[in-house]
C-alpha cells in the first residue's frame, strides 16, 4: 500500500512540473495577445518567445516605442543618441530618450544589454503614459509599487524582468487611460497601428472596466 501511494505521489509531483505555471500562462497569454496586434512577431511555440530570457533595455526601449505607436518616426529619424547602442537598437533608445521616456547610464551610454528592472520598466512606461518623476508623480525607486497602486499593474513586480514579464506589463496597459484620451489601445487604432478587428476579437474595444481599472 505504502509502495503504490508512494509511486502515485512521484507521478503526481512529474505531472505538476511539466504543467505551466499560472505565471508561465499569464506571460503566454500576454505574448499571444501583443501578436496579434502586431506589436511583437508571433512565435510558432511557447518557447519561441523566449518568455524566461532576461529583458534587455534595449529591447526594452524598442517595446515601449511600439507601445506609444512611435516606431515609424522612430526609424525614420536616424538619430543616435548613445555610442554603446547598436544599429537595430539606435532609433528606438534615441526617440524614446527625446521623448524623456529613458535616460542612459551616462550621457553616452545606455547599457543596452543589461536588463531591465521593474522599476526602471515601469518608469519608461509611466512617462510614455504621461507621468513625471521630474514633477514629483511618483519616484523611480518606487516606480513599480507605484503602478501597482493606481492600475497599471496587477501584480507586485521587482528586480531584474524577463520577456513575459515585459509582455505582460504591456498587455496590461492596453487598457490604461491615454494621455491623449482613450485608452492606450484605443490610440494604437486610431493611428493605424493596430487592426480594430484584431483588438475587437481581444474583447479590449468597448469592454467593461474591472474594478482594479476603475
Amino acid at each position: 500500500m505504502k509502495k503504490t501511494l508512494l509511486s502515485l505521489l512521484c507521478a503526481l509531483a512529474l505531472m505538476t512540473g511539466l504543467l505551466p505555471s499560472a505565471a508561465a500562462l499569464e506571460a503566454l497569454r500576454a505574448a499571444d495577445t501583443l501578436a496579434a496586434l502586431g506589436l511583437i512577431q508571433r512565435a510558432e511555440t511557447a518557447a519561441d518567445y523566449r518568455l524566461d530570457d532576461p529583458a534587455p533595455r534595449a529591447q526594452a526601449a524598442m517595446l515601449l516605442v511600439r507601445l506609444a505607436g512611435d516606431e515609424a518616426a522612430a526609424k525614420a529619424s536616424h538619430v543616435v543618441r548613445y555610442r554603446d547602442t547598436d544599429p537595430w537598437s539606435a532609433p528606438y533608445v534615441a526617440w524614446a530618450a527625446r521623448e524623456g521616456w529613458v535616460t542612459g547610464v551616462s550621457d553616452l551610454a545606455f547599457y543596452p544589454n543589461r536588463t531591465v528592472t521593474a522599476n526602471a520598466w515601469c518608469a519608461m512606461l509611466l512617462r510614455m503614459l504621461g507621468y513625471s518623476d521630474q514633477d514629483g508623480d511618483f519616484t523611480v525607486e518606487d516606480a513599480a509599487a507605484f503602478a501597482q497602486r493606481i492600475g497599471l499593474l496587477s501584480r507586485s513586480l521587482s528586480g531584474p524582468l524577463t520577456r513575459g514579464e515585459v509582455f505582460e506589463t504591456m498587455a496590461e496597459a492596453l487598457t490604461f487611460p491615454h494621455p491623449e484620451g482613450g485608452t492606450v489601445l484605443e490610440h494604437l487604432v486610431s493611428a493605424g497601428i493596430c487592426s480594430r478587428s484584431a483588438a475587437n476579437a481581444l474583447g479590449l474595444l468597448d469592454r467593461t472596466l474591472t474594478a482594479r481599472e476603475i
